[in-house]
């Protein structure tokens, strides 16, 4: 059905990908307005509309090309991005929150680079600099720096030199940036302390029934997706077996963005969540129930995109 069809996709496939993707990202446009669909505190409208497109739309493929590439998923497939990209449904005009979702895929990436490495400084370095200069746009991702830490443990090379290595690139944006100030006279204004309080989710029974469907796909793919995982997970490569405890922990770590009681830290959640679902799409025996979720899946994302705003 659906998914042996993005799985060794055919390039007529990527191509339908990229029409169903402009076609989903516009459907909020059935029901209301640009200004109210996409509009922004101080960017153009359309500029909105387009950025969030064009950068969901390549942050799904560059995470599905990452996971392919590195073997973590060693089926060729477009299972990834799709799910990926469906399961941004909620989220409209968070440009932010795009963005440093976005950076955060080159972090993810020299976190797998790091594996086979006696020496990962540079991958050390480069992730934590990355974390660093994301901080400035949302203080909460600084706790991601714990994960670069997490998997020198995991892939068994860790020393006290790449620990220091990753201090310094957490620090250099901030020390570059009190020069600057010094310089330029520009006050020197660190970003704010978020507040420890738990996102206040609305309540379910509240919710249009369309956005019920969604997110109760959503909890049923998540649950059969993190068994899946943990059923199989000792019969993958050593790689890939590691790998997928990093995309663990950094679903763990997201979560913990969510005590900032920030609605759109809930967007960082979808990258390791697409993955591991993905795993579940890919993999499971049971392909009927796959596909029979994968398009219910994709059914519920279009019809919230749908009333998105009620």
């Amino acid at each position: 059905m659906f998914l042996k069809h993005l799985i060794n996709p055919k390039p007529t496939i990527i191509i339908s990908f990229i029409v169903f993707s402009i076609i989903n990202h516009s459907i909020p446009l059935l029901k209301c307005s640009f200004n109210e669909c996409f509009g922004h505190e101080w960017l153009p409208t359309y500029f909105v509309y387009i950025f969030g497109l064009v950068v969901i739309f390549f942050h799904s493929l560059g995470l599905n090309n990452l996971i392919y590439e590195k073997s973590i998923i060693k089926k060729d497939n477009l299972v990834v991005g799709v799910t990926y990209f469906i399961m941004c449904s909620p989220f409209l005009n968070n440009i932010n929150t795009f963005l440093i979702s976005f950076f955060l895929l080159f972090y993810i990436f020299y976190l797998f680079d790091s594996y086979q490495k006696e020496y990962p400084l540079s991958q050390y370095f480069n992730a934590s600099i990355i974390i660093s200069f994301l901080s400035f746009l949302n203080l909460s991702i600084t706790l991601l720096i714990f994960l670069i830490i997490i998997a020198g443990i995991n892939y068994s090379n860790l020393k006290f030199r790449g620990i220091i290595v990753v201090v310094i690139g957490l620090l250099t944006p901030y020390i570059i940036y009190f020069y600057l100030s010094l310089i330029t006279e520009i006050p020197f204004n660190t970003p704010s302390l978020p507040k420890i309080q738990f996102i206040e989710l609305p309540s379910f029974f509240n919710l249009h029934i369309f956005k019920v469907f969604y997110l109760t796909t959503i909890l049923l793919i998540s649950i059969l997706g993190f068994f899946e995982l943990y059923r199989w997970l000792y019969k993958k490569s050593i790689k890939s077996r590691k790998s997928f405890i990093i995309i663990f922990l950094y679903f763990i770590l997201c979560s913990t963005l969510l005590f900032d009681n920030n609605y759109e830290n809930l967007y960082y959640l979808i990258t390791p969540l697409s993955i591991i679902v993905s795993n579940y799409f890919i993999y499971t025996k049971k392909r009927f129930l796959a596909n029979l979720l994968f398009f219910l899946l994709l059914c519920s994302s279009m019809l919230y995109r749908f009333v998105i705003n009620l």
